[in-house]
């Protein structure tokens, strides 16, 4: 067996490297995180803090407003899941509400979805080297957006890999 990135040639080297990096690290940490159960998809490992539900509608709010509304200028649907989940969130406080109670299936549902949408938005929109301003934030290279990305998608899921594993662990009676 060859591991590869999945490299479009069409694209700035720069850029199908990235997105050839997000394909890769997403199918890594979806191979680790494994089964969930319904359960440990909710579960909080401490008061208001991350479940593997909860990281997975961040991971995905981030990446498509990145990519979405700060490279490619495109509103983002307030209503979306992750998005209305996102808003209630204070990762820093730290407070994570609740996700809904629902399969793993469905979050990785909304993650395909969106995916979906931002590879398009990488394939159509992104340059290497333009620059967006963001008000209050700075300024941006559309490269530095979309590593940042590939770095959150990475970290994000390790998060829900190391989260399955503790509850697995707490559930057979065993200190974490």
């Amino acid at each position: 067996m060859i591991d590869d990135l999945d490299i479009l040639p069409s694209l700035d080297p720069q850029i199908a490297v990235l997105r050839g990096a997000l394909i890769d690290s997403t199918r890594e940490w979806r191979q680790n995180l494994g089964r969930v159960s319904q359960d440990a998809v909710v579960w909080q490992c401490f008061p208001d803090g991350p479940s593997i539900g909860g990281l997975l509608l961040h991971l995905i709010d981030v990446e498509q407003w990145w990519i979405q509304e700060v490279a490619a200028g495109k509103e983002l649907d307030a209503e979306h899941a992750a998005t209305v989940f996102n808003n209630g969130l204070n990762q820093y406080k730290p407070f994570w509400p609740a996700p809904p109670k629902k399969p793993l299936s469905w979050f990785l549902q909304l993650h395909d979805e969106t995916r979906v949408r931002v590879l398009a938005l990488i394939e159509s929109e992104i340059d290497a080297s333009r620059m967006v301003q963001r008000r209050r934030m700075g300024q941006f290279s559309h490269r530095w957006i979309l590593s940042h990305v590939v770095q959150h998608d990475s970290y994000t899921g390790g998060q829900a890999v190391l989260l399955n594993e503790m509850y697995k662990r707490l559930r057979r009676g065993s200190k974490p």
